[in-house]
């Protein structure tokens, strides 16, 4: 170093003649500072372009990330509150159906009994002019009227009559739990064998002085609806003589003579509507029932547009026509409507009875808040890689100027030695070829000697030119190489935190366990579970068509349907309507003609009924403790893949687990394996493996890392040339086994 600070002193401050060497030197150290400084000044304009680059394309993709999550979601809540008020609507038009085949079944009694009175005995039921009436217990009553004056001959027909008590017994102790509803048949002479019902209390039934005064059956409006209509109807909303809000299933029955009498159920409307409707219902929601004409029947507002018993007609209402006259038209959906300054999503379906329409009413700002957390959870992991970013680039930037300087330092002092040694032509082109080898691809010799020493100094110019070019690709080759295996580490990072690792699920019931080895960076493989209740337990597998960042996308994409989806079932027997939706979902948008291949189960821990859709996936291999054994399951479902065909409907199946079984779950990448050779892992040897291991005695953990032992004892040091996923099931029997 102090050699080398001699001769810069020389060259800039000597005295005497100034030489060649000199010359060569003083031009050296100007073009390595102008080297320098031109480097410098470009690794910054480089640096600051892609910090600028970096945080333009990350808060657009920070903005459209948080745009498709909140559309998303308002898709998603749109579609769960459509499914629920469906489901609620099916759920009270069955119960009024139910209730008409009991009316329908009570009548054909009594006709019946008054045909055959030969057969039945006459039976005396309690009165309650005479004695207390508990709740449940069924009665005989008589108008006033009929009291007074006793008729033999009706006294003889109640009598007879009577023996419905056992039919009106069976029905009202199947009555469903929480209903207020009375069951009773109503003679054209003016008396009633009836059950009053109110499930989960027996007090005595309180009879009030104007019913026990003035209760005529055949004025009552239930019965001249039967009357009237001949054959089963369902009465109009009207006050009973208890008070309460009644509808009434009725149907006349005959005798010899005609119409005998009427059969009715009457149910308090407001018990049907907490039982259907409210049960189970969010508190930020809202849902009314309306009426053929608009108003509104039942709601669980008591103040506001929607509380029932007003004169309002919501039709009336501007902003609410389009819904309600949908609702009134018998149509289901779901609108977005405005009440008072404020957004509410509407889901609306019919319920088919008397022209009623049932509807659930949520604010917007609730159904979307789930996105705006998950939005701002996005920006906020944004703003951290910008950060990181940022701090990446301050330390390069100081790598750099490192660098720099020892490059200036370099090639000063290699000018310094060419300079030196250069006194003839072979000196310069020696200095020529030392500048070159310093970094200086312009460099470009000029030697006319003549002879060889030009010919080489051509030469070295052409090497400089080529050299210039191998670099330049060298650069930009190797600046691709580093953004892609960067945004792939993202990936594979992003694809491991999305798939569940916690497999201790604090159950008795079941042990669970799962495995996924990508084949590139980020896989189209993926597995899930969770549980839907306590009693129900969901377990996917499935392999998307492809390999690479394309198969892992659509990974994700079926992966968070499915679950979706999942998260609605009402039971396991919709398992095959579970993933009819998923495929239906994958269809849409499916430009690139994407598919995967799925196996999706629910595993009833109570029973151990395990329900399940296979979507052209593996067969899984099944250990029944009892054969001490793994066979594959090929069940008769033929189902295809899903994303190929939009309308496809799917077929579930059913195996029932006992105490110690096992469910073996994998992809192809297992049997497709591939050794040195070439030759295919393939089902028997999988089945073989596992038999081989002695899985009574060892945990799902286990048995996976066994036939993993075996997988890569087979393929060797050939690659791996598929994702292998797997997981493991055992069912240990219910809590109470």
């Amino acid at each position: 170093m102090p050699a080398l600070l001699k001769d810069i002193v020389e060259v800039f401050f000597g005295r005497g003649k100034v030489d060649i060497r000199r010359r060569l030197l003083r031009l050296i150290l100007f073009g390595s500072i102008l080297t320098f400084a031109l480097m410098s000044v470009l690794s910054m304009i480089g640096v600051i372009a892609t910090w600028s680059v970096l945080n333009e394309r990350g808060a657009e993709l920070s903005e459209s990330a948080a745009e498709y999550i909140e559309q998303f979601a308002e898709n998603q809540a749109r579609l769960h509150m459509l499914m629920t008020v469906e489901s609620k609507a099916r759920h009270i038009r069955a119960d009024m159906q139910s209730i008409g085949i009991d009316v329908k079944y009570i009548a054909a009694q009594m006709h019946r009994i008054l045909s055959e009175p030969q057969n039945y005995p006459p039976i005396a039921l309690p009165d309650p002019r005479v004695q207390s009436i508990d709740t449940g217990e069924i009665y005989v009553f008589r108008s006033r009227a009929l009291d007074q004056n006793r008729n033999p001959a009706v006294e003889n027909e109640i009598a007879l009559a009577s023996n419905i008590a056992n039919s009106l017994k069976v029905i009202a102790n199947d009555f469903y739990e929480g209903y207020q509803a009375s069951l009773l048949i109503g003679s054209r002479h003016d008396y009633i064998v009836c059950v009053d019902i109110d499930v989960g209390d027996t007090h005595p039934v309180v009879f009030t002085e104007e019913f026990m005064n003035d209760f005529v059956p055949s004025e009552r409006p239930w019965y001249r609806a039967a009357i009237n209509a001949g054959d089963l109807t369902y009465t109009d909303l009207y006050i009973s003589a208890d008070g309460y809000p009644t509808i009434d299933c009725v149907t006349p029955y005959y005798d010899a003579e005609g119409i005998a009498g009427v059969v009715s159920i009457g149910c308090n409307i407001d018990s049907l509507y907490n039982v259907t409707v409210e049960e189970g219902a969010r508190s930020n929601e809202v849902n009314f029932i309306v009426d053929r004409a608009g108003y509104v029947l039942l709601s669980s507002q008591h103040n506001g547009i929607f509380e029932a018993g007003t004169d309002r007609n919501l039709a009336e209402y501007k902003n609410l026509s389009t819904l309600i006259n949908r609702m009134k038209a018998g149509e289901k959906g779901v609108e977005l409507v405005e009440i008072h300054g404020k957004e509410y999503f509407i889901a609306f379906a019919p319920i088919n009875i008397e022209g009623w329409s049932l509807g659930t009413m949520v604010a917007t700002e609730d159904v979307i808040a789930p996105a705006k957390v998950a939005r701002r959870n996005i920006e906020r992991q944004m703003d951290d890689f910008k950060d990181s970013i940022g701090n990446l680039f301050a330390v390069l930037t100081i790598i750099a100027l490192i660098l720099l300087s020892r490059l200036l330092y370099v090639m000063v002092r290699s000018g310094a030695e060419v300079a030196g040694n250069f006194v003839k032509p072979i000196q310069e082109l020696t200095d020529g070829v030392r500048e070159i080898a310093g970094g200086n691809f312009d460099k470009k010799l000029r030697i006319r000697t003549g002879d060889e020493i030009e010919h080489l100094a051509v030469c070295f110019n052409a090497m400089t030119d080529e050299l210039q070019k191998y670099m330049a690709n060298l650069a930009k080759v190797s600046a691709d190489k580093e953004r892609i295996a960067t945004e792939l580490d993202v990936a594979t990072e992003i694809q491991a935190s999305m798939l569940p690792r916690d497999f201790d699920f604090g159950r008795s019931e079941f042990e669970l366990y799962a495995t996924m080895h990508a084949a590139k960076e980020v896989g189209g493989d993926f597995y899930d579970f969770y549980l839907l209740d306590d009693d129900r337990l969901v377990v996917t597998i499935a392999d998307v068509s492809g390999k690479g960042v394309a198969a892992a996308l659509f990974m994700v994409i079926s992966r968070t349907i499915m679950k979706n989806f999942a998260m609605t079932m009402t039971g396991s027997s919709d398992v095959g309507a579970l993933v009819a939706c998923t495929n239906q979902q994958l269809c849409q948008n499916n430009d690139a003609m994407m598919f995967v291949t799925m196996f999706v189960g629910v595993l009833d821990l109570k029973t151990g009924r395990f329900t399940y859709v296979n979507g052209g996936h593996n067969p899984p291999l099944v250990y029944r403790a009892s054969e001490d054994r793994f066979r594959y399951l090929n069940g008769s479902a033929r189902n295809y893949a899903l994303g190929l065909m939009d309308a496809a409907e799917y077929e579930q199946e059913t195996i029932d687990l006992s105490a110690g079984d096992v469910i073996y779950l994998y992809t192809d990448g297992v049997t497709e394996a591939l050794n040195e050779s070439e030759e295919l892992y393939g089902d028997d040897r999988l089945e073989e493996c596992l038999n081989r291991t002695s899985t009574g005695r060892l945990s799902v953990e286990e048995i996976l890392a066994a036939v993993r032992k075996s997988l890569d004892e087979y393929v060797g040091a050939a690659d791996q040339s598929d994702d292998i996923t797997m997981i493991g099931l055992k069912y240990r029997g219910g809590a109470h086994d």
